[in-house]
């Protein structure tokens, strides 16, 4: 499954990407997670790791992730693997309409969804877009 969504916060693309690329703040803005622990010490950067827990569909999973690629106030990339799935994700940021431009986009492989495939994609789709506005909401408004 790719996937694709972008929003432009009224913000500047290096607070922008200091909130997002910390993932500890994810709890704030990505509806659907429970818990992130950084695993690796010092700064955030190409093979960083963390471990996150989700409640997604009614499941708990629990994941690991590592930093692929990382460019400040650019680009941010990830792999994401757990019991249920591996994802490619990425987040790119850019200046945009006095704000900043942020997209992530990515690739979930599905495979242990072999039955409920098409019912994960639309609840897929529906999270991202609503995860990008509280993310807007929470910058833009504090919450």
């Amino acid at each position: 499954m790719v996937f694709e969504n972008s929003v432009v916060i009224h913000k500047p693309v290096k607070k922008v990407f200091e909130f997002v690329t910390n993932f500890k703040n994810n709890i704030k803005w990505q509806t659907d997670i429970l818990n992130v622990e950084m695993t690796t010490d010092g700064p955030l950067g190409q093979g960083s790791t963390y471990r996150c827990v989700n409640k997604f569909m009614g499941m708990r999973i629990e994941a690991e992730a590592y930093i692929t690629d990382y460019v400040p106030d650019k680009l941010c990339s990830f792999k994401i693997t757990s019991k249920y799935l591996t994802a490619d994700s990425n987040y790119f940021f850019e200046p945009a309409d006095n704000g900043t431009k942020f997209t992530t986009s990515g690739l979930v492989d599905l495979t242990s969804f072999k039955f409920t495939k098409m019912l994960f994609k639309r609840n897929v789709y529906r999270q991202i877009k609503n995860d990008m506005m509280v993310l807007k909401n929470v910058l833009e408004n504090g919450g």
